[in-house]
């Protein structure tokens, strides 16, 4: 499985790379765009200035000066939306967190690598949350820490980049939560703990890397994600908790590790691509709805030798065959309704 794991996660990889490689090149052309409307409105702002100050010097009329002043505050208010956003740090033992941004017309789209001198190693709590107009954010390789809720709401961001590899290991509660137009995540392969519905509700998610290391996804981590087609595999998972992938209807395949040990309530509920399961040996909990409504569900291989498996776990998997390669017959622990009458089950001889 390790090696299934380790094939699926460099295809998830490539597939992050074409995707942010290509958002890169749009935000370059975005941030140049930026560049010059910014020199375009001092040019025009000056020019405006000099000819009203001109024409009122040369006239000598209070009417002519009266126009002058007001041109001048016209031009001062123009100026304001170039006034640069600003972020607010707090010092830690390895360098410096994010904990604010004041930002007016000009939104923030960029984290710098250093501060003082020392690298940027976070983003606190709630710093972005519910951010308007932030279509893109570029993030520092340094960043470890994404806090909890950071960018939670920011409906309109689309591309999340990392200048250079990423060194992220926490993706803590609900941080990027109803970015509903996020369409890629690829971070490097540190990550150890995603928490609960970090990405939940992001309907346009499509892929999303995080590497082998991860230990830990909260409940509804990916819930209701319906266009994530891929997400990279981890080895060191133990337990799927709660909706983890719950409404993923583009999800066609997950490789599930041989460390794996629960299977929660509803965790690829409704992921109806999905067309094979593949369940390790260590597998002793199946919760209700683990698989349910996976219509397109068509092998189940249930390795282990499963203590519980709850209600309506294989319900509208009418298409699935599931083989039992270690156990000869129902468990009487197990919930009588846990798979669908139309499912054609096999046990091992």
């Amino acid at each position: 499985m390790k090696e299934d794991i380790k094939k699926h996660n460099e295809h998830v990889l490539r597939t992050c790379e074409q995707e942010q490689a290509r958002f890169a090149s749009r935000e370059r052309q975005v941030r140049s765009n930026q560049r010059m409307r910014a020199a375009m409105i001092i040019i025009v702002v000056a020019v405006i200035l000099i000819i009203a100050w001109v024409i009122a010097g040369i006239m000598r009329e209070t009417s002519m000066f009266i126009v002058a002043g007001v041109a001048s505050g016209v031009a001062l208010l123009s100026l304001i939306q170039l006034i640069p956003f600003r972020l607010g740090y707090t010092r830690v033992k390895q360098g410096y967190v994010v904990t604010s941004c004041f930002q007016l017309l000009r939104r923030c789209n960029y984290i710098p690598d250093t501060h003082k001198g020392k690298p940027v190693i976070g983003i606190a709590a709630g710093v972005f949350k519910d951010k308007k107009k932030m279509y893109y954010i570029s993030l520092p390789a340094s960043l470890t820490h994404l806090g909890k809720e950071c960018f939670m709401n920011c409906r309109d961001l689309r591309g999340v980049t990392f200048r250079g590899k990423s060194e992220l290991q926490y993706v803590e509660e609900k941080a990027f939560c109803n970015c509903i137009n996020l369409y890629a995540f690829c971070s490097g392969g540190e990550v150890i703990r995603i928490g609960e519905s970090a990405f939940e509700n992001c309907r346009s998610l499509r892929c999303a890397y995080f590497g082998e290391n991860v230990e830990k996804m909260g409940r509804n981590a990916f819930a209701s994600c319906g266009n994530l087609s891929l997400v990279s595999a981890s080895s060191k998972v133990t337990e799927l908790l709660k909706s983890t992938f719950n409404g993923c209807r583009s999800l066609v395949s997950m490789p599930l590790p041989s460390a794996l040990e629960r299977i929660e309530d509803d965790c690829f509920g409704y992921c109806a691509a999905m067309e094979a399961a593949d369940i390790p040996e260590k597998v002793a909990y199946i919760g209700k709805g683990a698989y349910t409504d996976c219509r397109s569900l068509k092998e189940v291989t249930i390795r282990s030798k499963p203590e519980f498996i709850g209600n309506n776990a294989f319900r509208n998997c009418d298409k699935a065959v599931i083989t039992f390669t270690a156990v000869k017959k129902q468990d009487k622990n197990w919930n009588g309704q846990w798979a669908d009458k139309r499912c054609e089950v096999k046990y091992s001889k």
